[in-house]
């Protein structure tokens, strides 16, 4: 018993134990292991029955079997998996290929046949960037909308080694492909086919390839086949080969395009006359090009085209000698870009200061002779569409330099017009196909153009 005095001892007050709350998916860092990552993040979004992460299968192409330049891509050369991963194959997945067997080397993501709403392009934002050695994505029909390709577009931009994006069989009415193709992208393979894509997102492309403002500079390849672009679609992306100095491989195949379409792709491959609008941004250039070797380095002020009066280009005469300077191949016609990359600065020649010829009163550009490869098969071109081509070509050849081996240098080394309705026996394809086997550098004993085997048979339905 305790005494009256004593007092009983406190009790100490008990600190309950705060349960841990579930964990954010926003807090989460990734590792660069994708299927860690991926598999976590969704975990943590409670997301049922999320995608699985595996691993790809790949098949093996014979060499040879290219359909007339029309590549397949990855995702169409997926083989069956083994037995054991029959199951797992019809689920929802994200297929990955590795550099090695490091599950941090990820080089490649395909994402096939399942929706991706906003919570999964959330997961993609965290998980694509950290992975290092990410160059190729690929998603096919997985129901973008403009909202969702907008926001997938800020992703892969955040992507720093990726240079091939493919988007087939993805149909968004407002077609905001070209957001794919601006002038600060550094995407070098687009595919797009599949897509709808008409006239009027072929307008956007074409604008997007270059304008006499802005050009894409690091597009190599565009693929819009499958989708619904005709003549006067053509005529757009014929305006943004104008300009555009990158691109090496387009295919239109599997559209709408007849006679005037080729006829207006035709002329830009040839030697053509500068529009008004072109010929004044062509002096702004040779005159900006002319004062900035005048003008002291130290002395130099940035200086927006908008800020030049109407007197500061000066009397006609100083445009003549600039013009005639350009003609002469002097350096002071010359107006490079410079963009820094890393430690190197990469300069570009304004297609505008190119060398021009004046002829007729006109200012002519010898014309795209960057294009080396050209796909139009399955559209509605006829034998008069076929002569310009050929009319083309036999342009090209003619004005291409010579390397130091003997062989020309400049223009399509590849054009594949198949299944058109020109005859089967016309003679304009006959002397195509001819000169095109020449220039081949890949096999030259392939058909490279081929007639439809009737004249009768119906255009292709898109």
């Amino acid at each position: 018993m305790r005494k009256k005095s004593e007092k009983p001892p406190k009790e100490k007050p008990v600190t309950p134990v705060e349960e841990e709350g579930p964990k954010s998916a926003e807090d989460y860092v990734c590792t660069g292991n994708l299927e860690h990552d991926f598999t976590e993040l969704c975990a943590r979004m409670e997301l049922v029955e999320a995608p699985i992460v595996t691993l790809r299968h790949q098949a093996v192409i014979p060499s040879g079997l290219f359909d007339e330049m029309e590549s397949l891509t990855a995702s169409d050369v997926s083989s069956a998996p083994p037995m054991k991963d029959q199951i797992s194959f019809f689920r929802p997945s994200v297929q990955m290929e590795l550099e090695n067997d490091d599950p941090k080397s990820v080089k490649a993501v395909y994402i096939r046949g399942w929706m991706i709403d906003q919570r999964y392009i959330f997961i993609l934002q965290k998980c694509l960037p950290a992975l290092s050695l990410l160059h190729t994505v690929n998603l096919w029909n997985v129901g973008l909308t403009e909202t969702t390709f907008t926001a997938f577009i800020a992703v892969l931009r955040q992507c720093i080694n990726l240079k091939s994006v493919v988007l087939d069989g993805n149909p968004i009415p407002r077609q905001p492909y070209h957001l794919l193709l601006s002038e600060d992208s550094l995407f070098q393979h687009v595919t797009l086919r599949n897509n709808k894509i008409d006239d009027a997102g072929a307008k956007l492309i074409g604008e997007a390839l270059s304008t006499t403002k802005k050009c894409n500079r690091n597009l190599l390849t565009l693929n819009l086949s499958y989708n619904h672009i005709t003549d006067v679609g053509a005529a757009h992306i014929a305006d943004g080969l104008r300009l555009n100095r990158t691109l090496l491989w387009l295919t239109l195949a599997y559209n709408q395009i007849g006679d005037r379409g080729a006829i207006k792709i035709a002329e830009v491959l040839s030697p053509f006359a500068l529009t008004h609008q072109e010929v004044v941004e062509r002096r702004l250039l040779l005159l900006d090009s002319h004062e900035r070797q005048r003008s002291p380095i130290s002395s130099r002020r940035p200086e927006s085209k908008s800020d030049r009066s109407s007197s500061h280009l000066g009397s006609g005469t100083n445009l003549d000698k600039l013009e005639k300077s350009a003609k002469s191949g002097r350096n002071t016609s010359k107006k490079k870009d410079k963009v820094e990359k890393g430690l190197q600065f990469v300069e570009f020649l304004h297609p505008l200061v190119e060398f021009a010829e004046h002829r007729a009163g006109q200012i002519q550009l010898s014309g795209n002779i960057c294009l080396l490869s050209l796909n139009l098969t399955h559209n509605r071109i006829t034998e008069t569409g076929l002569k310009s081509l050929l009319m083309m070509v036999r342009t090209q050849i003619q004005n291409a330099k010579l390397s130091h081996d003997g062989r020309s240098t400049g223009g399509l080394l590849r054009l594949a017009v198949a299944k058109n309705i020109f005859p089967p026996a016309c003679e304009t394809y006959t002397q195509l196909h001819d000169l095109m086997l020449t220039r081949d550098p890949v096999t030259k004993h392939r058909v490279v153009c081929s007639p439809m085997p009737s004249h009768s048979d119906p255009p292709p339905q898109s």
